[in-house]
């Protein structure tokens, strides 16, 4: 908290130090052609600047939006409650896997970037970080102090002070003469005001009769100006700003500057006698020691040659002096409270025209376009399309443009958030995607994402996951909490411990399907019936759920071993350098969950067996047969979206064909499988493609055609003419000229 009300402070003080340089430029030009009464305004605009925490964003504004990096320094250490460790590798949309040798374990060069997988980024307190943060802090307080020590010393020196009254010809009047008490005593030289609510004019006893009646009318104009209130508030801005020496040059010259605006309101009406001895009075206390002039208004403040100067000179500014200096004041007051930023709040931009999605609402026939939020990709701004905004994208796209239907998608509601996220139909959440619709949104979401990354700095070292976290707190899988957070992450349920970030908590990790049922629960169940910062209190929901928490663990099972050598690496010594027993068992059940009962890693969303390896990589790429009903469903699955999307492949569901077969084949044969399945959809969707071009040559993806040209055509006209050449499938009729070459299906390549 201290380090981001630094850092707002920092921003301030840049912002208000420009602004002190400007004023100073502005009183140097004008010197004594314009009353001080209006330099004393653009004073008041810097402490108006100073004291404003924030300041509006606009496109047009004048200032440069500064920003100061909240990341921590870290450290990298071995750590039980790593995010990666044994996260298996990625597959790609098809559930076909990614090669990958990081699982290698018998391969040196591999082992290095598995063993990285029990390593992670833990953020640490960066002392040296947090140290001017303290420091300001300090010296702020101190300040303080000193403004309250002085008031209360001032207090008791005049605490015997004697009442006296006097009749002083009141401003703005020739005739009219106020009443106004004083106070004199010996144990001060130089007269005074002093208080805030009820402000009082103290005078040295010896002051000579003749100066009082100035004295007091100067201090009086103080009143009438609040003098008295301003200059302690100004003084408590600069216990804030303290380690920039241009407020210190602000508070001094603004304190000189109110007792010139005060002689000139003094003055005003005087003649030159009248300023004679207004002169007089001002030398009469000159060289006294001026007590404590930080708190207080004394009549010797400011350097008394330029104030005779300017006693001596004074005329009232013409009319237009004062129309410039207003024009001047309003000026500056609208160049420094606003920021330039990239985009207004209001603005859309599209940051990558590749990305947009055109949806059509088939009912009403209104058509909107999806455009991915420029500060968050996973975050769409929905707008209605227009021509111009179509015209604009087509122009910088290289995609092929089709609506997709509204139908195809579910809109689900945040209530407690007053956001909306998007999902596909028949997908799971984390495919999900905020949407945007006006200006509101925006700043509710963006507000969102920047309460996580300063209140969770500590453990989200990037300052943009804050909009991760926002996102899936729209979604229903990330909590807020005072002393941390909750959230759902693929493959692991966890709590950051926001009271000790390097102790992070509790985290669960979860199997593809365990995942799936606690993310649908979360999306679905705002349970507050127990406290979800607590990890024994989620276990009835668990044992609900049917997700495995590792309460009752087999020391013995093949899946506990591999989980225990993925742990121990090259350690012989249990538990492993840097971590208690309680901490490495802990990290030996998270690990488990990576693997299946036969020891073998199981990539999250996939089956036992997926995982590619430098090992099994060449091997995978090996034809076998496929049940002639998976074959069928790839089949109708691709001609399906062909209809669909015109050929250009839509937002394709070929995963579930996948997994329907990773599920039922031996595991031995998964990856080759996948392999081979893949083979098959690249030929049927190809086919598809020649059949139509058979029509019309001149057919290009995403173009209508004959939908009869398709529905008739069955997996048997194209498997009939499939064989295999190496690791690949080829389609060929060419190649079956007679009958006795013919293959119903596909031949070994002999």
């Amino acid at each position: 908290m201290i380090h981001k009300l630094f850092i707002q402070n920092l921003t301030n003080s840049i912002y208000g130090g420009i602004l002190v340089a400007v004023v100073i430029l502005i009183r140097l030009a004008v010197k004594k052609r314009v009353s001080k009464k209006y330099i004393c305004f653009l004073w008041i605009l810097v402490a108006l600047r100073l004291a404003i925490p924030f300041s509006y964003e606009s496109s047009f504004g004048v200032l440069p939006q500064i920003s100061f990096d909240r990341n921590r320094v870290s450290e990298t250490v071995d750590h039980y409650y790593s995010n990666e460790s044994m996260m298996p590798d990625a597959v790609d949309s098809d559930n076909s896997p990614v090669p990958d040798a990081g699982n290698d374990r018998e391969n040196s060069e591999t082992f290095e970037q598995d063993d990285i997988r029990y390593r992670i980024e833990t953020p640490v307190r960066n002392t040296e970080a947090s140290f001017p943060a303290i420091v300001w802090l300090l010296g702020s307080v101190l300040m303080i102090g000193y403004m309250i020590v002085a008031w209360i010393i001032t207090g008791k020196r005049v605490r015997f002070a004697v009442p006296e009254t006097y009749h002083v010809k009141a401003f703005l009047s020739d005739t009219y003469e106020e009443e106004i008490k004083t106070y004199s005593t010996e144990d001060i030289q130089i007269p005074f005001l002093f208080g805030l609510t009820n402000p009082k004019i103290y005078l040295p006893y010896d002051l000579l009769k003749e100066d009082r009646i100035h004295v007091i009318r100067h201090e009086l104009a103080h009143i009438k100006r609040l003098d008295h209130i301003t200059k302690p508030v100004y003084f408590v801005i600069l216990a804030f700003y303290w380690y920039n020496p241009l407020v210190w040059i602000a508070f001094k010259l603004f304190s000189s500057d109110i007792e010139m605006a005060c002689d000139e309101m003094v003055v005003d009406s005087y003649d030159t006698k009248a300023r004679d001895e207004y002169i007089h009075a001002l030398l009469s206390v000159a060289g006294n020691k001026h007590d404590i002039r930080m708190v207080s208004l004394t009549f010797g403040n400011a350097p008394v040659k330029e104030r005779i100067s300017r006693v001596v000179t004074y005329n009232q500014n013409g009319f237009g002096i004062k129309i410039a200096s207003i024009i001047v004041i309003a000026l500056l007051f609208l160049a420094f409270s606003s920021v330039h930023v990239i985009a207004e709040q209001g603005d859309i931009i599209i940051s990558d025209y590749d990305l947009v999605v055109p949806v059509i609402d088939e009912t009403t026939g209104e058509r909107y376009l999806l455009i991915p939020y420029y500060k968050d990709l996973n975050t769409y701004e929905m707008v209605v399309l227009d021509d111009d905004l179509e015209a604009e994208v087509k122009e910088n796209t290289d995609q092929f443009w089709y609506d997709r239907p509204l139908s195809d998608y579910t809109i689900k509601t945040n209530d407690e958030i007053d956001l909306e996220y998007i999902v596909r139909n028949g997908d799971g959440l984390w495919e999900g995607h905020i949407l945007l619709h006006d200006k509101d949104d925006r700043k509710i979401f963006d507000a969102l994402a920047q309460d996580y990354s300063d209140r969770y700095t500590e453990v989200i070292q990037d300052a943009e996951t804050g909009y991760i976290y926002a996102a899936e707190e729209v979604m229903g899988l990330s909590e807020r909490y005072e002393n941390g957070f909750l959230f759902l992450q693929t493959g692991t349920l966890m709590y950051l411990d926001l009271k000790d970030p390097k102790v992070f908590g509790w985290r669960l990790a979860l199997t593809t399907d365990e995942y799936y049922r606690l993310e649908k629960w979360m999306s679905e169940n705002k349970d507050n019936s127990f406290d979800h910062t607590d990890y024994e209190a989620w276990k009835p929901v668990l044992d609900e759920l049917g997700i495995d928490y590792g309460d009752n663990i087999d020391t013995s099972s093949k899946q506990y071993m591999a989980a225990y050598d993925a742990l121990m690496g090259d350690e012989t010594v249990f538990p492993p350098r840097g971590m208690s027993v309680e901490q490495a068992q802990e990290q030996i059940r998270y690990n488990m969950k990576y693997f299946d009962e036969d020891g073998d890693p199981v990539a999250f969303g996939t089956v036992p067996g997926m995982l590619v390896t430098e090992e099994n990589d060449k091997d995978r790429r090996t034809i076998i047969q496929i049940p002639d009903e998976i074959k069928q469903m790839m089949f109708e699955l691709t001609k399906e979206e062909f209809l669909k999307w015109n050929g250009m492949g839509g937002d394709t569901q070929r995963s579930v064909v996948y997994r329907t077969y990773q599920e039922q084949a031996p595991k031995e044969d998964r990856l080759k499988g996948t392999w081979t399945l893949g083979q098959y959809e690249k030929i049927y969707r190809q086919f598809l493609v020649d059949t139509v071009r058979d029509e019309n040559p001149d057919w290009q993806p995403g173009d209508s055609f004959d939908s009869d040209l398709i529905n008739e055509v069955t997996r048997d006209q194209i498997d009939t003419y499939v064989y295999s050449e190496g690791e690949e499938l080829i389609y060929d009729p060419a190649q079956f000229t007679t009958e006795e070459s013919c293959v119903s299906e596909y031949s070994d390549g002999e």
